[in-house]
Parts: structure tokens; C-alpha cells; sequence
């Protein structure tokens, strides 16, 4: 009985993903979210992607734009809690924008973000603009507490057993 439990639950870890995508929301002004844009690409972000002939470019759209340099910047900022915020322009989701085009690549976690320029922090510390906020048990970061305690609870339950 102890092994098919602890099978079960190797099972139920191999099933989660981490993916995480921070994108701006949808109804924002369009002058919000370019102010994100200017934070995210000015401090941490990468934002040679959506540049005229870069592969994310398009759709040529704030909105588009802006997904792309705020999920750059919670990449490259570890996905560190509250660093999708951006004043309420953004939140975090399990899916990248469905307005992705061929050839664009979405980092989903901070270990395919890619790297900043030599010399520049992985992440700038307490911004005066953008991710502000902590803890939002509405959103992923919710989930992941969850799940968090449901895995250690489960392997509580194993070692016990």
C-alpha cells in the first residue's frame, strides 16, 4: 500500500507545470500600458523581441507589446511575488497570450528567460513604478500555495504511512 501511494504521488509530480506567464489585462488604457512598457523594458526586460523585424513584433499592438516586456521583466525577476503587477496593469497566467505568432517565444520560467546585458541585476530591488503589490491569493500565486501544501501534506502522509 505504501509503495502505490508513493507511486501516486511521483505520478501527481510529474503531472504539474510551473508555467507561469505575466500579461497585461485586458480594458487597461493604452497610455497604462505603456507605461508599463517603459518600466518593463527600461529596467529589466528584454525587449529586443518586439522591436520592428523581431520575432514578437507582432501583432503591432500596445497590448501585444506589453505582454511581452511585462512577462520578460517577472522572468528575469524570478517570478519574485508581486513582480507582475505593474500599479494593476498585469497579472500572472498558466498561458502565454493567444496572440502569439509563429516564430515567438514566450519564457514561461526564469530559467528560459535568457540573460540581461553583462554587468545588469537580475532584479532591480523595490521599483518606484511596476510591480507593486505581494501576495494576490486570487491569482497563480494562490494556486501555488495550494499546491505547495496539498505536495507536502501527500508526502507527510507517505513517510508516516
Amino acid at each position: 500500500m505504501r509503495m502505490l501511494l508513493g507511486l501516486l504521488f511521483l505520478l501527481a509530480l510529474t503531472c504539474y507545470t510551473s508555467a507561469t506567464y505575466c500579461l497585461c489585462r485586458d480594458g487597461v488604457a493604452e497610455k497604462d500600458l505603456q507605461t508599463s512598457i517603459d518600466y518593463a523594458c527600461g529596467v529589466l526586460g528584454d525587449c529586443n523581441q518586439i522591436h520592428e523585424k523581431g520575432p514578437c513584433y507582432q501583432p503591432n499592438n500596445v497590448k501585444g507589446h506589453c505582454d511581452w516586456a511585462v512577462n520578460s521583466y517577472f522572468q528575469r525577476a524570478r517570478q519574485v511575488p508581486g513582480s507582475c503587477n505593474f500599479s494593476g496593469t498585469a497579472t500572472t497566467s498558466p498561458n502565454p497570450p493567444s496572440t502569439v505568432v509563429t516564430g515567438c517565444i514566450y519564457p514561461s520560467s526564469p530559467g528560459n528567460a535568457g540573460t540581461g546585458a553583462p554587468g545588469t541585476p537580475n532584479f532591480p530591488g523595490p521599483p518606484a513604478f511596476g510591480p507593486t503589490g505581494g501576495f494576490d491569493p486570487s491569482g497563480n500565486d494562490g494556486l501555488s500555495l495550494i499546491t505547495s501544501v496539498a505536495l507536502t501534506l501527500g508526502f507527510s502522509v507517505i513517510v508516516f504511512l
